[in-house]
């Protein structure tokens, strides 16, 4: 669980502080002065109702440089694996790719057989920005490697997932990847090829549609089925059960 706790009631080892530059914390606290501290630190609870700070020490000395009285911490349970703290500390990391990202998210739900929904209350995150993470997966390897090198951005991924051909999807991010294409400029393309696929097929349907019924009236007008020997009726009716079955 997460909770937002008062800085004061936060212990950190002195050693740890020495390391950093001091330079790239005061900047962090002016990001953090501006736009509020984005990802929670992770800490420990002591019994006497104060925290040993486990992950972002970075975070924690920028926040306190920058006069924050209460930051938003995730609690870490002694119950829980050391993977899981591992894997939390290492989704923090800045610089952390989409695909890393889901990757990471993947092998905590698999080796703490933990929900998407239990998992999000452990990050502070909301459960659809994991899920949407996640579906970044089934883009071919392709297009992952492009999200991972940073060619094409999350957004991207997220709009390829509404096409359902990999092979598209991979054409598709090329392109933006080649154009130089925004995330709205992709999402609108792919739906005009989504609305001209699908009126295409429309017109398919109409003139197959139109087409049987045309042989159905032909065929009654014509008393066909009288003349025709019993084994070419029963092709025809095999014929007619294997459209059914495609038609599903």
């Amino acid at each position: 669980m997460y909770m937002d706790i008062p800085i004061e009631k936060i212990i950190t080892s002195d050693n740890v502080r020495q390391g950093y530059n001091k330079q790239a914390i005061r900047g962090l606290a002016q990001s953090i002065s501006n736009v509020g501290l984005l990802q929670p630190v992770i800490v420990r609870e002591n019994s006497d109702a104060t925290f040993t700070l486990l992950v972002g020490h970075r975070r924690f000395e920028a926040a306190r440089l920058a006069g924050v009285k209460v930051i938003r911490a995730i609690i870490f349970d002694d119950s829980e694996s050391k993977l899981m703290l591992q894997l939390i500390e290492n989704l923090q990391r800045e610089n952390l790719n989409p695909i890393e990202e889901a990757l990471a998210y993947k092998k905590i739900l698999e080796e703490e057989g933990l929900t998407q929904e239990e998992l999000a209350a452990k990050l502070g995150k909301p459960q659809p920005n994991i899920a949407n993470t996640l579906r970044l997966l089934k883009l071919p390897p392709e297009v992952q490697k492009m999200l991972s090198s940073g060619d094409i951005k999350q957004g991207h991924g997220k709009v390829l997932l509404q096409i359902k051909d990999p092979e598209k999807q991979r054409q598709w991010a090329e392109k933006a990847f080649q154009e130089r294409m925004p995330v709205s400029a992709l999402r609108e393309a792919i739906l005009q090829e989504i609305r001209t696929d699908s009126e295409a097929r429309q017109r398919e349907y109409d003139h197959l549609l139109n087409g049987l019924r045309e042989f159905r009236k032909n065929t009654e007008s014509s008393n066909l089925l009288i003349y025709i020997s019993p084994e070419e009726k029963l092709n025809i009716r095999n014929e007619i059960k294997e459209f059914i079955r495609l038609l599903g």
